[in-house]
């Protein structure tokens, strides 16, 4: 059954899940459970917090599995992700993220060092201007960038219209050129 799970849509598990078959999640779970802690571990900053938002999102996913009303399945499992980081960070005062622990994985590969150095500060530099942005245009980018691949979908997420997706993203990547250039001017960025 675990092959057959695997060429089903996101969206017929789902409707499999509304009527009663709570296998589903598993499959669900096990497809978008990496990407959604990577999601939520950027909005938190902390691995044990990202970690309990993937649960509660996936439980919520159970809890409200009748709510779903069909449209991109990832993008609605986004949108109760972002909603649980928001009220995290409502709950707890935290305007500003930390920055990442030390054991966030580096996907630069070791070949050679200096290009390694120069991604590593290339990477550290954007890191740092995208903990600068305020929340909002930091989901944007990391919804928009790394994980939809359509404004429909990211509209979805984000809970608007695919235009002011596309509008809250191009304002997002200015935010973050803008910071790019107040936090380290010399440097250029595409």
């Amino acid at each position: 059954m675990v092959d057959t799970m695997q060429a089903v849509s996101d969206e017929q598990l789902m409707l499999w899940l509304q009527q009663g078959d709570e296998s589903c999640l598993g499959a669900l779970f096990e497809r978008h459970h990496g990407n959604l802690f990577s999601f939520c571990l950027h909005l938190v900053k902390d691995r044990a917090i990202a970690e309990d938002l993937v649960q509660e999102a996936f439980l919520r996913v159970l809890g409200k599995r009748r709510s779903y009303r069909g449209g991109s399945f990832k993008a609605w499992l986004y949108n109760i992700a972002r909603n649980l980081a928001f009220d995290h960070h409502r709950r707890n005062a935290r305007s500003r993220f930390q920055q990442p622990d030390e054991t966030t994985p580096d996907p630069v590969e070791e070949r050679d060092a200096e290009r390694v150095t120069g991604a590593r500060e290339r990477q550290a530099r954007v890191q740092d201007a995208l903990a600068a942005l305020p929340t909002a245009a930091r989901e944007v980018i990391l919804l928009g960038r790394f994980e939809f691949d359509n404004y429909v979908d990211l509209g979805a997420a984000l809970g608007c219209t695919p235009g002011a997706a596309k509008v809250r993203l191009h304002r997002a990547m200015k935010a973050l050129n803008a910071m790019l250039d107040q936090l380290n001017p010399e440097a250029s960025h595409a």
